[in-house]
């Protein structure tokens, strides 16, 4: 049997009370080895979810006894086993629509009219992230029995031996503090934490941390090192994956102490001995050897204990699995923020880091400006030359205006042909002149086929709003940009108009 065969196809449901739709979205998803059902009636389903148990939602927003709003809502609602993404079709385009979808916990849209090839794209995109957070959820469980397998141990440790109890308490100290630590999601401030937290439980002069290099994925390099006997020279340490350290690593799986091992590896004890290393413990993942943790010397001067050692090993597995799930979540955070073809951030993180930088700005009485361009006569470009040609133009015009900006300035994909960038700290005027710059590279740059233009070239046009000049809310400075950018179009394009420039109705 095939490793394929082993794999089920993905099931989906389509929610449609439009039969003919539904016939055709199954017969394409089909084609694509798809499971498919369907289900006219959204009232019922939640028990179409019980029985089919898919593992995709397609819904319409527009049907007649439930709407597929409400119907997202109620789905939210269910003790489903694992994650159900949802992806919402509509006819409409109006922003309050789909931003209701989504917050009703609608994971992606797509709007009709709408090309078969885009809807796999996003089906195949949710498909992903399913996987990805079912794994996620996973490693949680396991991380669960491995606490509950540690506090039996504990139990057992105090039944059998009262004297044991005060160390008992220390573990358990340990084991909480270590949780706390362990439940960031965010990588680089979990291994900085995870080393603060060992130096002191410990009391170690230093701590070090290597895991594979992204490059090289057989070799072994310093992230971070923390404490007072920690230079920059350990970030020169390398470990090869080949050497006989890690091998050792993987046949005993848990610390040990450099003194014990001297004369079995002489090449690599002489460089950890360099830095102060005293104690090594491998960081496993699948019965892999993903990491080495180094310990500098006690700050009493003693040697490490057995339990001590021990303790280090329980710390070290949970540092592993904290790891990969902060691996993995900033993996499923990048694909849930990141639009596919672009690469640039997802209308989704616009709105959430223009909301973040807005109430910023507010109480630092600071201004923040925003962006919103268009390509110019797109559709003309698009149907004359195809999808294709159209959708590398919107690649290249991503290009520019991501090598355009600070580094944290935001560029996100507002929505078909257009883009927004936030720019947080920067009045109008600056506004103006990042804007007057793009707009004449986008014009400046030789796009395939662009004589076939209206004005000969393919530019761009830019509307410009301003915090707190223009608007005091999220929801107006977008209105601001949107109206200077339509005054820009119906002002022969390839301008750059601000929103304080045109008088309000």
């Amino acid at each position: 049997m095939t490793h394929s065969q082993h794999h089920h196809p993905a099931r989906i449901l389509v929610v449609d009370d439009e039969i003919g739709m539904q016939k055709l979205l199954k017969k394409v998803l089909e084609q694509q080895k798809f499971h498919v059902e369907g289900l006219l009636d959204s009232r019922q389903i939640a028990e179409k979810i019980e029985s089919f148990r898919p593992d995709l939602l397609i819904m319409d927003i527009m049907m007649p006894e439930l709407d597929g709003i409400s119907a997202t809502r109620r789905v939210r609602n269910l003790k489903l086993s694992s994650y159900l993404p949802i992806i919402v079709v509509t006819a409409r385009k109006e922003t309050h629509d789909l931003v209701a979808a989504l917050e009703a916990g609608a994971d992606d849209y797509i709007t009709k009219p709408f090309e078969f090839e885009e809807l796999l794209a996003r089906v195949r995109n949710m498909l992903r992230l399913k996987k990805l957070h079912d794994r996620l959820m996973t490693k949680t469980m396991e991380l669960d029995e491995a606490n509950q397998q540690i506090s039996r141990l504990n139990h057992v440790l105090v039944e059998t031996n009262k004297q044991l109890q005060r160390k008992v308490y220390n573990f358990h100290n340990l084991f909480e503090v270590s949780f706390r630590v362990m439940g960031q999601l965010e990588l680089g401030k979990l291994i900085n934490q995870a080393l603060l937290n060992i130096l002191g439980i410990f009391t170690s002069q230093s701590a070090a941390l290597l895991l594979n290099s992204e490059e090289e994925p057989d070799l072994f390099e310093v992230v971070e090192a923390k404490g007072l006997g920690a230079d920059e020279s350990i970030y020169d340490l390398r470990i090869y994956r080949h050497e006989k350290l890690i091998h050792y690593l993987e046949l005993t799986k848990k610390p040990f102490q450099i003194r014990e091992v001297s004369r079995e590896f002489k090449e690599i004890v002489p460089q950890l001995k360099k830095h102060h290393i005293e104690v090594v413990s491998p960081v496993f993942q699948k019965e892999e050897v993903v990491g080495v943790l180094l310990l500098g010397p006690n700050v009493r001067g003693e040697e490490y204990s057995e339990d001590e050692l021990e303790m280090l090993a329980v710390l070290t597995n949970m540092m592993a699995v904290a790891i990969h799930n902060a691996q993995l979540f900033e993996h499923v955070r990048a694909l849930s923020y990141t639009d596919g073809m672009t690469g640039l951030h997802n209308y989704r993180f616009f709105r959430l880091r223009l909301k973040e930088e807005v109430a910023r700005a507010r109480r630092e009485n600071s201004p923040v400006s925003l962006l919103i361009s268009d390509v110019d006569y797109f559709k003309n470009y698009n149907d004359t030359l195809g999808h294709p040609a159209g959708d590398e133009v919107l690649r290249k015009v991503s290009r520019i205006l991501q090598t355009s900006v600070r580094d944290n300035d935001i560029v996100a994909r507002y929505g078909g042909e257009e883009f927004a960038i936030v720019l947080p700290g920067t009045d109008s005027e600056g506004a103006y002149a990042l804007a007057e710059r793009i707009r004449l590279k986008v014009e400046e740059e030789a796009f395939y086929k662009e004589e076939i233009q209206p004005n000969k070239k393919l530019t761009i046009s830019i509307g410009i709003g301003n915090f707190p000049v223009d608007a005091v809310t999220v929801d107006d400075l977008i209105i601001e940009a949107d109206r200077a950018l339509y005054h820009a179009k119906h002002s022969g394009r390839n301008v750059v108009v601000r929103a304080s420039e045109i008088a309000k109705a």
